[in-house]
């Protein structure tokens, strides 16, 4: 049907949110720089607080998360606990000033994507692992698309595995 190949592309070509947990002006400045005329929008918080207000305010739809290590408020774990409530979770990236391997082994035993070191950001490092935890939340994404289209879908898609089908829950 024509009406779900148009939606599914809409999901996959319009320009990506990428959420930005950081204190440092400068690095909110560095990465809005680093992501201009890519097809990433950056969003802005400073605190652990403001960046849960902005994962409820856009409906969970964010596909990219990036957080600092310690925050004013609270710390990455935080923002984790709250993505593990999404339909389909976005991808957490940890950023950090200090290369930790515990704190790597850390972020991936508890589900978060990866660790992004930083100031100064490697531009090159962060479009690599941004582009990288992208598909997974597309891929999962793309049948609750449908389905918000087309809601007599949902049975046939609900054996795609995603938890927001099987719930059924369309955001």
């Amino acid at each position: 049907m024509p009406g779900r190949s148009v939606l599914v592309s809409e999901v996959s070509e319009r320009p990506s949110p990428v959420l930005l947990v950081n204190p440092r002006n400068e690095d909110h400045a560095s990465l809005q720089s680093l992501f201009r005329g890519s097809r990433w929008k950056l969003q802005g918080a400073w605190t652990a607080s403001d960046g849960l207000k902005a994962i409820r305010r856009n409906r969970y739809e964010i596909p990219v998360v990036i957080c600092e290590r310690c925050l004013p408020d609270g710390d990455w774990k935080l923002l984790l606990a709250e993505l593990d409530k999404a339909a389909v979770r976005p991808s957490l990236i940890v950023s950090s000033r200090v290369a930790d391997v515990r704190l790597w082994a850390e972020v991936l035993n508890l589900g978060a994507f990866d660790l992004l070191l930083s100031p100064p950001f490697v531009p090159e490092e962060v479009l690599r692992v941004t582009e990288s935890a992208w598909p997974a939340w597309n891929s999962a994404v793309r049948p609750i698309a449908v389905a918000r289209k087309d809601p007599g879908l949902a049975r046939s898609l609900a054996h795609s595995g995603t938890r927001a089908l099987a719930a059924g829950n369309y955001i």
